[in-house]
């Protein structure tokens, strides 16, 4: 079936002050997403310079009693208790697994990424990212029983921009059969897809984008990684698909590995464009689900402006829930596919 990646462009006229009033106009594209039909804009900042927030303050500040640093760890974080985690506690290199003292599910826990109290996005070597997709899979595994109902999730906030409390690089890991609406909506859609087609929406979906090229940014051994057309971030999310794999423990750790490789080169590539928050999220679906297929999923994350903390999270977005890009999602996989 054929994949259509709508969009509508608009133009809004005015007088400018900055040009003695003269008839001005500014662009603007309205798109929908080709699975859900979920609305999105390329609006009014496109071609946004990231403004840089000095985050220096919160950095030094927040060592002090930090959790997560290695002096601190074992004293001011929880253990498992000994009939769910035996260990009390799981780690693999750097990373360490323990309980979440506020909890998303009643099995909801942190996962410490490395003993450095801070990185900027360029310095996150691929090894932190395996040993603590392994460490998280290992939690995952012992407290899911059933996988055809329970999701496994696995998510990362850095940096107050992304809703973090804590600067020290953590991901939160938790078992839910609830998922979430955005994962949900997907499910929903992509099950009507498959029943009405016969074939799985994203084995489409994927092959539109590799033809067309605008979006794809590699294809990697294990997964597919591309710019989405209706990005929920303002600066563009990248995606990560990995065709005929429902859930991370269809992943080999050579998969993970590769996984890695690819967020530190995708992070250094952020960074260096000024970008020092995000968030990532594993969208897996369960167990049995043909229909469905892993993705993993990185927005960017910033303050529009620095100097008041301005968010990019308006009305627009937090209440009428209509994601808004200021970064054109082909102009940046094309930017991604130059830097590699």
């Amino acid at each position: 079936m054929t994949i259509f990646f709508k969009k509508q462009d608009k133009v809004c006229r005015f007088l400018n002050p900055f040009s003695g009033f003269e008839p001005s106009e500014a662009k603007c594209q309205v798109r929908w997403d080709p699975l859900t039909g979920r609305s999105g804009r390329l609006a009014h900042f496109v071609g946004l310079k990231p403004p840089a927030a000095d985050l220096s303050q919160i950095i030094e500040g927040s060592k002090n009693n930090c959790p997560f640093c290695p002096e601190n760890l074992s004293a001011m974080t929880p253990k498992f208790i000994k009939e769910e985690i035996s260990e009390g506690r799981l780690e693999k290199g750097e990373s360490v697994i323990f309980p979440n003292l506020m909890p998303y599910d009643a099995h909801s826990a942190l996962a410490v990424l490395c003993q450095k109290h801070y990185r900027p996005l360029t310095d996150f070597p691929p090894q932190i990212f395996s040993n603590a997709f392994a460490n998280c899979l290992d939690y995952l595994e012992r407290v899911i029983s059933d996988k055809a109902r329970t999701f496994g999730l696995v998510t990362w906030n850095y940096l107050p921009a992304a809703g973090s409390s804590q600067v020290h690089p953590h991901f939160q890991v938790y078992a839910t059969e609830t998922p979430g609406n955005f994962i949900s909506t997907q499910m929903a859609a992509s099950q009507t897809y498959y029943r009405e087609n016969s074939r799985a929406y994203w084995d489409d979906y994927l092959n539109a984008e590799i033809q067309t090229g605008e979006r794809l940014i590699k294809e990697a051994g294990s997964s597919v990684w591309l710019t989405d057309f209706v990005s929920l971030s303002v600066l563009t999310d990248i995606i990560a698909i990995f065709p005929y794999k429902q859930t991370l423990f269809d992943l080999s750790m050579e998969a993970l590995e590769e996984t890695a490789s690819m967020l530190n080169s995708l992070l250094s590539y952020l960074g260096k464009q000024g970008i020092y928050s995000l968030n990532m999220a594993w969208m897996p679906a369960v167990e049995g689900r043909p229909d469905c297929w892993l993705q993993l999923r990185i927005s960017p994350r910033l303050y529009l402006a620095p100097h008041v903390w301005c968010t990019e999270t308006p009305s627009l977005f937090y209440q009428y829930q209509e994601s808004f890009m200021v970064w054109s999602p082909e102009d940046t996989a094309k930017d991604i596919r130059a830097s590699f």
